[in-house]
């Protein structure tokens, strides 16, 4: 038989049920913490395929001034690799705001008689502009009115494409000028604006 001095003291023995209570514990929480890993990793994952899906239907919109042998044109050219939806078109102008297409713009404010063969490719809301495609919002086709015009569209709008010496042999510097303002969105509503005398969209 066991003497009471070799037994082992009752307080010292864990209870069977705390142990396993613990364990189940153990258990518990390491399962809930794969779940919140797994939760985490989803939705991760999802924001990756989306970021994905946004970046292969990019649009980026460009303004921009052409002047050759076939004509001088204010251009709004697509270089990104998704079609580019055109929520508004508007234009500052000597601290007013209008919702206006530039060619109506430029009719309104440009001085003496209409060059005979002015042409425009209106930009208005709702528009679709495919990737790697450009509008020739206004110009003139041709060498004879060329140069005039090209001069017209510099003095009144402010394109910050435009190449410093044409400014300076137009005389085109300076002075009030008008900017043209053009929010645009991506297929998946991503939108950004696009300003006359910036190079690049920012967010909207």
């Amino acid at each position: 038989m066991t003497s009471d001095a070799d037994a082992l003291p009752s307080s010292l023995e864990p209870p069977p049920r705390a142990r396993r209570w613990s364990t189940d514990r153990i258990v518990s929480l390491s399962a809930m913490a794969v779940g919140v890993c797994s939760l985490f990793i989803t939705v991760y994952q999802t924001y990756l395929i989306r970021e994905a899906q946004s970046a292969s239907v990019l649009p980026y919109l460009a303004f921009g001034i052409t002047s050759n042998n076939e004509g001088a044109y204010l251009t709004l050219r697509n270089d990104g690799v998704g079609p580019a939806r055109l929520e508004s078109v508007r234009i500052h102008f000597k601290g007013e705001t209008t919702e206006v297409d530039p060619y109506d713009f430029f009719l309104a404010h440009r001085t003496g008689p209409l060059p005979p063969g002015l042409s425009v490719d209106r930009v208005t809301p709702g528009r679709l502009l495919p990737a790697n495609s450009t509008i020739l919002m206004l110009g003139i086709g041709g060498n004879a009115e060329r140069v005039k015009t090209l001069g017209d569209m510099l003095r009144l709008f402010t394109i910050a494409d435009a190449p410093p010496s044409w400014l300076d042999e137009l005389q085109a510097r300076g002075g009030d000028k008008a900017v043209i303002d053009i929010v645009f969105s991506s297929v998946y509503g991503d939108r950004w604006r696009i300003r006359s005398d910036a190079q690049v969209p920012q967010p909207e």
